[in-house]
C-alpha cells in the first residue's frame, strides 16, 4: 500500500507508487475531476459531465489513459469527434486547455511518482497541444510557453 504524506497546501501526496493498473488511473482521475468539475475556468465545459454523472464518464476516460498509459488497448473511440463536439457549442480556449493541464499535473503529483506518472504528465501536455491546435486551427503561445517547461518535451520543433 502506498504511504502518503500531506503538503502544506493539505493536498495527499505519494511517497513513491507510480501508476501501475487501470484501479489506480481510476484513482487519479477521480481526484482530477473532482477538481476540475468545479473549476471556475472549466465549469462551463464541464457541464455534461456533471450533467450525466462522473461514474458514466470514468469507465471511458479509463480506457483512454489505459491505452495512453498502459498500452491496454482499451480505448475504441475518437477524442477529437467527442471533443469536436462540446468545441461546436462551447469553444475551447488556450486558457481552457493550460488550466485542464495544472489541474491534471497537480493531480498526477498529489498521488503518484515514477515513469509512468512523468509519461501521464508529458502525453498529457502532448494530447492538450495536438487537440487545441485542431480544434482551434492554431497555436497559442499561452499552451506553447506552458509546454516548453515540460522536461522531455519538443514544442518548438512542431509535431505533425
Amino acid at each position: 500500500m502506498t504511504e502518503l504524506t500531506t503538503t502544506a497546501a493539505g493536498e495527499a501526496e505519494a511517497d513513491s507508487a507510480d501508476l501501475a493498473d487501470r484501479a489506480d488511473i481510476d484513482r487519479l482521475l477521480r481526484h482530477f475531476y473532482g477538481r476540475a468539475l468545479y473549476d471556475d475556468a472549466l465549469y462551463e465545459l464541464m457541464e455534461q459531465i456533471r450533467v450525466k454523472g462522473l461514474d458514466s464518464h470514468l469507465p471511458v476516460m479509463c480506457d483512454f489513459w489505459e491505452t495512453v498509459l498502459l498500452r491496454a488497448r482499451s480505448y475504441r473511440s475518437s477524442v477529437h469527434t467527442v471533443h469536436g463536439e462540446i468545441h461546436a457549442g462551447r469553444p475551447f480556449a488556450a486558457a481552457h486547455f493550460v488550466r485542464w493541464l495544472e489541474l491534471w499535473t497537480a493531480s498526477v503529483d498529489a498521488l503518484f511518482r515514477g515513469p509512468r506518472a512523468e509519461r501521464a504528465k508529458l502525453q498529457a501536455g502532448r494530447i492538450a497541444w495536438a487537440m487545441h491546435r485542431r480544434l482551434t486551427g492554431g497555436d497559442s503561445a499561452e499552451l506553447d510557453g506552458v509546454l516548453a517547461g515540460q522536461p522531455g518535451t519538443r514544442f518548438t520543433e512542431r509535431e505533425p
